[in-house]
């Protein structure tokens, strides 16, 4: 296993209700045979008010999820090649490169069509520096949790030990990985010792990282996990793959079809051909 000082790539570009003595005044203005022609017309309106007023994210269907463990990207933790120094501040998650920029999870997710954010927390405790949920068409969930940059360590551990445990069995549970292949550095390879062991099951993982299938992919088999979607190259760990991926979840989709909609998503935003965006994941003799 070699290490290398890896390059980051970026891409090129009011409650409304209403109560029975409303109902009952109302229909005290007309003839008791209008009654029951009133009073379906008034359970119809009242139906139509209840589902308006409730907020959106109260229709989520809550037992298709996502958890995406975010490792900022930092200039001086990691065995990277610098990025402007505005992105790689592992500490800022609001500029950074991974999260708060153009194609970062928080930013991208929070725009991208279908989708809409459901909050955020701020300084979860001294590594978790901010954690979003999202929401695509009432259909999945999404938590994202943006990690100190210096502490890829323990994101990587954090990722690895929830890759191992089961899924719930009422539940399809998805586990992710987006930012630098810190397997790649040699001071990290120490946290492997810790990495678990588990017997097979159906929690699915993915890496958005260098080479990740390579440093990745038989540490999570080992854990039990599924890797369905790991990276054979170099690559732009962004959110638009994370979020083709999210959507082919979502519709269960099988890991054949969640690597091609991966190199799609790559080819579009980093400008080569399908062919080769595809590559990045794997998949062999496509167009």
């Amino acid at each position: 296993m070699s290490f290398k000082k890896t390059h980051i790539f970026t891409a090129s570009r009011p409650t409304v209700g209403i109560g029975p003595s409303c109902i009952q005044m109302k229909f005290g203005c007309f003839s008791s045979k209008l009654l029951p022609m009133i009073a379906l017309r008034s359970l119809c309106l009242l139906t139509v008010l209840f589902f308006t007023a409730v907020p959106s994210h109260a229709a989520v269907a809550p037992d298709t999820h996502i958890h995406v463990i975010v490792s900022l990207v930092d200039n001086v933790a990691q065995g990277i090649v610098p990025v402007p120094a505005k992105i790689g501040n592992g500490d800022d998650p609001r500029s950074n490169l991974y999260w708060g920029a153009a194609y970062g999870v928080k930013t991208f997710l929070s725009k991208a069509e279908g989708w809409r954010k459901l909050g955020c927390e701020n300084n979860i405790n001294d590594i978790i520096l901010e954690r979003c949920q999202f929401a695509w068409k009432d259909r999945l969930t999404v938590t994202a949790d943006a990690y100190r940059g210096s502490r890829i360590d323990q994101a990587m551990l954090d990722f690895m030990q929830e890759a191992a445990n089961p899924p719930n069995a009422a539940e399809r549970e998805m586990v992710a990985f987006i930012g630098h292949d810190g397997l790649m550095d040699e001071q990290n390879q120490p946290i492997i010792e810790r990495f678990p062991k588990h017997a097979g099951h159906d929690k699915q993982a993915v890496v958005l990282a260098c080479m990740s299938d390579e440093f990745f992919a038989g540490h999570l088999l080992a854990a039990g996990s599924k890797p369905v979607v790991t990276t054979f190259s170099f690559m732009a760990p962004e959110a638009y793959v994370l979020e083709a991926i999210a959507r082919g979840f979502a519709d269960q989709a099988s890991e054949a079809e969640l690597r091609s909609s991966a190199g799609i998503a790559y080819a579009k935003y980093q400008r080569i051909s399908a062919k080769a965006g595809k590559a990045v994941f794997g998949v062999k003799n496509s167009n």
